[in-house]
């Protein structure tokens, strides 16, 4: 990818404070990082405050511009410095901002939020001097009035009345403002001009596309899923329709591409708001030949003809607004770990939203979740069946993971294996105990069944390609889970083997849980391997590029 001249990016407006905006994008592979979309959140924070308030908003996304350097930010002298990330940025994180406080003497205000930082806030506190947690639009203007302010005692008193920030007093302690003010009128709209490197974007970056939000939140509540904690209660909100409008016509002028990711949690949760966006959109495009793509996600239970459904009509719509493609958090094809996720749903219901969509010419693919405790390496399997069944284009297993503020937390955190690399908690890394196998048993049948599917036919080939890299780079997380199983876990007791394999041992686990002394002996063994397993692959791999740039060396002297 190459980088954009520094020549493009905006200069700065000398009678207007700068605010920087920044996301990185992971370095480790995953599914997702081979779709170039910025992060929605940290693209609404940015248009409220570019529309809101007199500061000169600047938004980087490392992809548009072919990189960031910590020497770029601190040459741009910003006054505050907002960014966001995953948890697989982490630690690229961590490097930059420490660079970039080298560069700075520490005189620039960095400001963390977004998924990671409000759910793992202590490891955004190792980078950033404040963090905005849940949903930052209306909590950002009033958090940067009070950084404005001179007198300590006074700022410090204006940060206390911001809901989920988290900043430290005068005394320099960390303080949380716990509590919790959802966004009930979602009032933004794109400003994508804030972005260098987003004009015309889509023709030069194939795999461009654009995240759109048309409603927040969910009206379920599954044991794993973690949009709850992300942000701080439930409830179910949308958009007015011709902002959503505004955002696609704009996206697709601005940066040259008809390719949208819907990223509601649940979209068509209120049928008439869905009715009315779609028709919209529909009026908005027509007469013209260059339409939006949307990709939106979806339950099946809207979509296999009960009650609920959404009706012929309703889908018809949908597919002249420009939905293509519908993605289904399918979870599992274990009715008892569908039970025990609460999803409320069975593979009938799979069978029949996959027949409806075949009749409207949506495409759909597939997202499970493995390592449910009725979970076997066979049945993991026969996912790959299933998704061939249905009629899926693409699928994805996911290992199950464990995040905090879920049911699943409350009731599986302790078996979270202590110690695991953020840059491996990317969907496709096993950091959870299983019952029915050892965590690299699960490890390898997700990506069995995934790369078998992917497989079968020629059409599959990219995705496969996809697969096969990342799971090249799971390798020193998959050597790390099997020395960690035959130092630890299965020494200590916490897997016990059978006729026909491992099995958890709950009762032994929870008694070492329950031992301060057992479980730091159990948690600093774990970290250990984790982190000497890493050192050894980063090493190795410095030792073969070197010796591969000496090669070259050796044949341009010769």
């Amino acid at each position: 990818m190459d980088r954009l001249p520094r020549s493009r990016w905006p200069a700065k407006n000398a009678s207007r404070k700068r605010i920087v905006m920044m996301e990185l994008y992971p370095k480790m592979p995953n599914i997702g990082r081979f779709i170039i979309t910025p992060r929605y959140g940290m693209l609404v924070v940015s248009s409220v405050l570019n529309e809101k308030t007199d500061y000169e908003i600047t938004h980087l996304f490392s992809p548009y511009l072919g990189g960031i350097s910590p020497e770029d930010i601190a040459a741009m002298d910003p006054y505050c410095l907002m960014t966001n990330g995953l948890t697989t940025t982490a630690p690229d994180n961590e490097t930059f901002f420490s660079r970039f406080k080298e560069l700075t003497k520490g005189n620039i205000p960095v400001v963390a939020g977004g998924e990671h930082a409000t759910m793992y806030p202590e490891d955004a506190k190792t980078y950033a001097d404040y963090i905005l947690a849940f949903e930052g639009e209306e909590s950002v203007v009033p958090f940067l009035k009070a950084l404005e302010e001179n007198d300590s005692s006074l700022r410090d008193s204006l940060f206390s009345r911001i809901p989920g920030l988290h900043y430290r007093n005068v005394d320099g302690e960390w303080r949380f403002n716990s509590d919790v003010k959802r966004v009930v009128n979602i009032d933004y709209r794109y400003d994508l001009s804030i972005m260098p490197g987003a004009e015309g974007a889509g023709a030069r970056l194939r795999a461009t596309s654009i995240p759109i939000q048309t409603s927040r939140g969910c009206k379920y509540s599954c044991s794993f899923c973690s949009w709850i904690s992300l942000f701080g209660k439930p409830g179910y909100r949308v958009r007015p329709p011709e902002d959503i409008v505004y955002d696609v016509v704009h996206g697709m002028e601005y940066v040259r591409t008809r390719n949208f990711i819907v990223c509601d949690n649940l979209f068509a949760g209120d049928e008439d708001h869905m009715e009315e966006t779609m028709g919209r959109l529909v009026m908005a495009f027509e007469g013209k030949s260059n339409r939006p793509v949307l990709t939106v996600c979806m339950r099946a239970d809207q979509l296999c003809g009960g009650p609920d459904s959404l009706t012929d009509k309703q889908l018809a719509l949908m597919v002249r607004a420009g939905v293509s493609v519908v993605s289904f958090g399918l979870e599992s094809i274990s009715e008892r770990s569908l039970v025990q996720m609460r999803k409320k749903m069975d593979i009938g219901m799979y069978l029949a939203a996959g027949e409806t969509l075949q009749r409207h010419g949506i495409s759909y693919l597939g997202t499970f979740v493995s390592g449910f405790d009725s979970d076997t390496v066979d049945g993991i399997a026969g996912i790959a069946d299933f998704a061939e069944q249905m009629g899926l284009f693409t699928m994805q297993v996911y290992s199950r993971s464990i995040t905090p503020a879920t049911t699943d937390m409350i009731f599986y955190g302790h078996r979270i294996l202590p110690g695991r690399l953020n840059k491996y908690a990317n969907g496709h890394g096993t950091w959870f105990l299983p019952s029915l196998m050892l965590p690299s048993e699960l490890q390898k049948a997700i990506f069995d069944t995934t790369l078998n599917f992917h497989r079968r036919t020629p059409s599959r080939k990219p995705a496969l390609r996809v697969f096969l890299n990342v799971w090249e780079c799971l390798q020193p997380h998959v050597n790390a889970l099997k020395s960690i199983e035959r130092d630890v876990l299965i020494p200590m007791g916490i897997y016990e083997g059978t006729r026909h394999g491992y099995i958890l041992n709950e009762d032994r686990l929870h008694k070492i849980c329950e031992d301060p002394n057992e479980y730091a002996r159990y948690k600093l063994s774990c970290e250990k391997i984790f982190r000497e397993t890493e050192f050894l692959f980063e090493k190795t791999a410095v030792s073969a590029g070197n010796a591969i740039r000496m090669a070259g060396i050796s044949r341009t002297v010769a």
